[in-house]
């Protein structure tokens, strides 16, 4: 199977699945985005003068989401189509453990970020885990949640590319920095190469460890992951560390490295 062909496999189950590199990516990108904005003009007109749903503002939208190059522009389009769904609109982002609005239409400058999370909002949900809130004021609605969904996959999907970018440059030697960024490149795909074995085989591993033969039950498929990972990880960086099998006992075995002591 040649690379991009594996690294293809690797892009569509990040953006199918709630990985837990896909929640440490949104993360950092949420990090990255700058403050709030200035309102667009016209902002407060169109939250005044939205009313119900009739599904057009949810629509187009949603077209802009899929049309979008940056996780900004998701939650701008996010914060559009909330203001279709009536009067004023909000995006708020947990940032270091507090709500910060990002964008408003038609709110107060001085608008209570805490408020807008807790009251007549709708989450935004990576992994399981709410990274933020649109809120708009007439309450949640049927079209809002629509919105909601589709930008948690929008930025999934994004998070996803991000992350399948990153593992394809570092087969550059050009574009590999030094060596924290090449191992930590390494760890990162043995974590991907890991979660999507626990992901798929959640009976398997649970069983392995209750009856202590994990190596046995998941012989092939951890052969199997670490083939794939010797392919793409330079051979001074595995033996410097072998991340592969740090992996495992964290993943797999629960911490317990006796689990996989038959380790293929």
């Amino acid at each position: 199977m040649t690379l991009d062909t594996e690294l293809r496999r690797t892009f569509d189950t990040l953006a199918e699945r709630l990985h837990a590199e896909i929640e440490r990516q949104v993360r950092a990108a949420i990090a990255e985005l700058p403050e709030q904005p200035e309102p667009a003009v016209g902002d407060e007109a169109h939250g005044a003068a939205a009313g119900r749903s009739d599904f057009d503002g949810v629509v187009q939208a949603i077209r802009l989401m899929d049309e979008s190059r940056s996780l900004s522009d998701v939650l701008d389009a996010l914060t559009t189509g909330a203001a279709s769904e009536g009067g004023a609109a909000a995006v708020v982002l947990r940032r270091n453990g507090r709500w910060q609005p990002w964008r408003t239409i038609g709110c107060e400058p001085d608008v209570d970020a805490d408020r807008l999370a807790d009251r007549a909002s709708v989450p935004l949900v990576i992994s399981g885990e709410t990274i933020g809130v649109v809120y708009a004021e007439h309450g949640p609605t049927t079209g809002l949640e629509i919105l909601a969904r589709h930008a948690s996959r929008c930025l999934e999907a994004m998070t996803a590319f991000r992350t399948a970018r990153a593992l394809a440059r570092q087969h550059d030697p050009a574009q590999a920095a030094d060596l924290g960024e090449e191992d930590g490149s390494a760890r990162r795909y043995a974590k991907l190469l890991v979660s999507e074995i626990k992901l798929y085989h959640p009976n398997d591993v649970a069983a392995g460890c209750r009856e202590r033969d994990l190596s046995a039950r998941l012989g092939g498929e951890i052969a199997r992951a670490r083939v794939l990972y010797e392919q793409r990880v330079p051979q001074h960086v595995r033996h410097r560390v072998d991340y592969f099998h740090e992996e495992l006992v964290r993943t797999l075995a629960g911490g317990d490295a006796t689990l996989l002591k038959a380790e293929l």
